[in-house]
């Protein structure tokens, strides 16, 4: 279940709050979202939401719509400011971030979006070739904790 955001219904499009959410093209192919959302929104997500923000899930989503086809990437944080790159976008399609939270109840409350953005024709075509260009993730931490293939990390 969605909520409308409340800057419409709380803050009445007041910007007093230093709040930001932006998404760009690096280049043709690599696009970046970088937020900071301030204290003052997430207590506000609190009174909306009837919850502590710490127990909510914080999601980023970018939404791309290709021709007649409408895709959703998301991933989960626990930071109110931070940048998610992703690189493999496909070209000749419209992207739109979202930072949204849900509670326990599965509430969902829009606290930022960003416009669409046009990314023109780049060679990638498959819609679900997004590749995260954080370099410090190691691909054995994908892994479940409890599931260990050769030798650990205290043994290396």
């Amino acid at each position: 279940m969605d909520k409308y955001p409340f800057p419409y219904n709380i803050r009445h499009k007041l910007s007093f709050f230093r709040d930001t959410f932006d998404m760009t093209i690096q280049n043709a192919h690599t696009l970046t979202v970088s937020w900071a959302l301030s204290e003052e929104t997430m207590q506000l997500a609190e009174a909306v939401l009837f919850e502590s923000p710490q127990d909510m899930i914080k999601e980023l989503r970018i939404v791309l719509k290709r021709k007649d086809i409408e895709a959703v990437r998301t991933i989960r944080t626990a930071y109110h400011k931070g940048e998610w790159t992703l690189g493999q976008a496909a070209g000749d399609a419209v992207y739109r971030a979202e930072y949204r939270i849900v509670n326990s109840m599965n509430v969902s409350l829009k606290l930022a979006d960003t416009g669409d953005i046009y990314l023109a024709e780049n060679g990638v075509s498959n819609l679900n070739s997004f590749q995260t260009q954080n370099a410090d993730i190691r691909w054995e931490k994908q892994f479940s904790a409890y599931t260990c293939y050769g030798k650990g990390e205290e043994e290396q």
